[in-house]
């Protein structure tokens, strides 16, 4: 198995793998990503990379790359890379139906339109697709209340992220998972929508949505746009 990502979340899916007796051909991971020390404890081949496009397909024609996991990836995986042979994944920290893109910005899009429910996605990712749009192997939805801000439904979030994974890899490793197409949102969230979310939004739940808790130093961009949000709110 072949992971390409960062943080906690990958992490946590390279040490959850070793447990299970999988093995770990190789991690990507961007220059300086906070996961290194913890990969490093587990004793995995670490590939440090900005550019896994180019520098991963070396490491997918070695034993044990047939399968790829994209956990907490930042960078979008090209045609190309996704076409070289092995079967590629993705989890996604939003339920696919209603929010594709940046989890960050599907997280505040869901807490200014005031949903009631919000989940985790595990997907194929395929050549030829938009993002977040391919094949479902499965989803993990859960209640959101009115009281809830942004750390509460991220981090349940990443929760359901880590239950997916866990549930599947096993199967996904042998070959066994099963994709199944559904419908998905037209259209994935960027940062270019944070203003006009928070715009549409009540002032409550603007506020929630804004409230990025410990979160804040993770999602610096989306921090000062926030901010940004508020000033004028205030003005």
């Amino acid at each position: 198995m072949v992971f390409v990502g960062g943080g906690a979340l990958l992490s946590h899916a390279v040490g959850h793998a070793l447990a299970l007796g999988l093995p770990v051909a190789v991690v990507c991971c961007p220059v300086g990503d906070p996961a290194l020390p913890r990969l490093a404890r587990l004793g995995v081949t670490v590939l440090s990379s900005d550019d896994p496009n180019a520098d991963l397909p070396p490491q997918l024609a070695a034993p044990g790359g047939k399968v790829v996991f994209s956990i907490n990836n930042r960078f979008l995986l090209s045609d190309a890379l996704l076409a070289s042979g092995p079967r590629f994944y993705n989890i996604h920290n939003g339920l696919v139906q209603r929010y594709r893109g940046l989890a960050e910005v599907c997280v505040v899009a869901a807490i200014c339109r005031g949903e009631a429910e919000y989940g985790a996605t595990l997907h194929r990712l395929l050549p030829g697709q938009k993002v977040d749009t391919g094949p479902v192997v499965g989803q993990q939805a859960f209640a959101v209340a009115a009281e809830d801000d942004f750390p509460i439904v991220f981090g349940r979030g990443l929760d359901a992220c880590k239950h997916l994974y866990e549930q599947h890899v096993a199967a996904i490793a042998a070959g066994d998972d099963v994709a199944t197409p559904v419908d998905h949102a037209g259209k994935a969230f960027g940062y270019k929508d944070v203003a006009r979310l928070c715009a549409e939004a009540s002032p409550e739940r603007r506020r929630r949505a804004s409230r990025l808790g410990p979160y804040q130093a993770f999602f610096p961009t989306l921090a000062a746009q926030l901010a940004d949000v508020d000033r004028h709110a205030a003005a």
